[in-house]
């Protein structure tokens, strides 16, 4: 795929219930010509949900614009935003380039060109997309579902990002996300010993639980505040507050924020409150609980997502 950012395959991902928030794009397969090929921007925190869904209908919680125009194809999905509001702005925009102030600068994003589908226009959008602000800083991951769809960005993604191919799941269960972690150094959330002292302010750390971070190599004995990190790994790039990553100031061992973040909500057990492991549970069936995914064309996009978006 990309020259600049290696495609990574596998069969399916788990991801962390409570933590993933993802858009996505749908293609039309609709034997019916006025349909058929014509795309759908949405967010999700359940991908495998969210399709059945849409194919379903909106009686089951599918959106008004897919009702009855499918069987649709979730062809890929952006995932990575911090919160639901980073995933629903950058949803929004993906929507809307002509109205994001952000975007509305590319001319050539104004319109689909001649002969241009459906497909390679959104597609177009999304490559002009993530190498803008603040976009361009998030550890976004673009999940191509459907091999059919691949291709390569024309304009090369940020390094820090990451290109990958499979399905995604979600799950609650923190003992599957642990199994599925196993063998990479990111995954490693505990450590048997840690200094009393940030090593960068040299103050004492409080509630290390919740506010210390360490480095990725195992070995490394690095201790610090999250922010005294955050500060250090920023160095001269004034006016951001939070990292891609940087070196490690004791071992020189290369650190991706995304992936200390990803690491520390491990060690805590994160995940939904009060739920435990279930190894039972079908996190693809559809559910009576309510579902947060949006389906913005039938209402504006709220105040704080418009904000952010421009």
């Amino acid at each position: 795929m990309s020259t600049v950012n290696t495609l990574l395959c596998s069969t399916e991902d788990l991801e962390q219930k409570g933590h993933f928030y993802g858009v996505y794009l749908l293609c039309s397969q609709s034997l019916d010509a006025r349909y058929h090929g014509k795309c759908y921007v949405g967010f999700t925190v359940n991908p495998k949900r969210r399709i059945k869904q849409h194919n379903r209908g909106r009686d089951f919680g599918g959106a008004k614009k897919t009702s009855k125009k499918g069987p649709w194809q979730m062809v890929m999905i952006v995932h990575g935003f911090p919160n639901n509001i980073a995933a629903l702005q950058f949803e929004w925009a993906w929507q809307q380039p002509t109205l994001s102030t952000r975007l509305k600068i590319f001319p050539e994003l104004k319109r689909k060109q001649p002969k241009e589908s459906h497909f390679d226009y959104n597609f177009r959008i999304l490559n002009r997309m993530l190498g803008v602000g603040p976009w361009h800083r998030l550890p976004l991951t673009v999940r191509w579902l459907e091999s059919d769809y691949e291709r390569d960005f024309k304009i090369p993604l940020p390094l820090h990002m990451q290109i990958v191919s499979g399905k995604v799941a979600i799950t609650s269960s923190q003992r599957h996300l642990r199994v599925a972690g196993e063998g990479t150094s990111s995954s490693s959330c505990s450590r048997s010993v840690w200094a009393p002292e940030c090593h960068l302010c040299m103050q004492r750390i409080e509630q290390p639980e919740r506010s210390r971070l360490g480095c990725l190599n195992a070995t490394c004995k690095l201790t610090c505040h999250m922010l005294c990190l955050a500060n250090y790994l920023l160095g001269d790039q004034p006016g951001h507050y939070i990292p891609i990553g940087g070196i490690c100031p004791l071992c020189d061992t290369q650190l991706s924020w995304a992936s200390l973040l990803q690491r520390k909500r491990l060690g805590l057990g994160l995940g939904i409150l009060g739920t435990q492991d279930n190894d039972d549970e079908d996190c693809d069936e559809l559910s009576d609980e309510p579902d947060v995914d949006s389906d913005v064309e039938a209402v504006e996009p709220p105040d704080d997502v418009r904000e952010l978006s421009s």
